[in-house]
C-alpha cells in the first residue's frame, strides 16, 4: 500500500525530468545553432540526445522504485 501512495509523485517526477531534458536539449541546440549559424542541425541533434537521456533517466527512476 505504501508503494501505491508514492507512485503518483514518482510519475510526476519522471514526466518532469523527461520534459525538462528534452526542452534543455532543444534550447542548448538552438544556442549552438545561433552561435555557429547552422540553424536546425544542433537543435535537432541535442533534442534527440535530450530525449534519449530523459528516457534513460526515467528508466533508472522507475527501476529503483520497483
Amino acid at each position: 500500500m505504501h508503494k501505491n501512495k508514492n507512485a503518483g509523485i514518482l510519475l510526476i517526477g519522471v514526466g518532469t525530468h523527461l520534459t525538462s531534458m528534452i526542452a534543455a536539449g532543444f534550447i542548448l541546440g538552438y544556442g549552438f545553432d545561433y552561435l555557429i549559424d547552422t540553424r536546425p542541425l544542433f537543435m535537432i541533434l541535442f533534442g534527440i540526445l535530450g530525449f534519449v537521456g530523459g528516457i534513460l533517466k526515467a528508466y533508472k527512476m522507475l527501476i529503483r522504485y520497483s
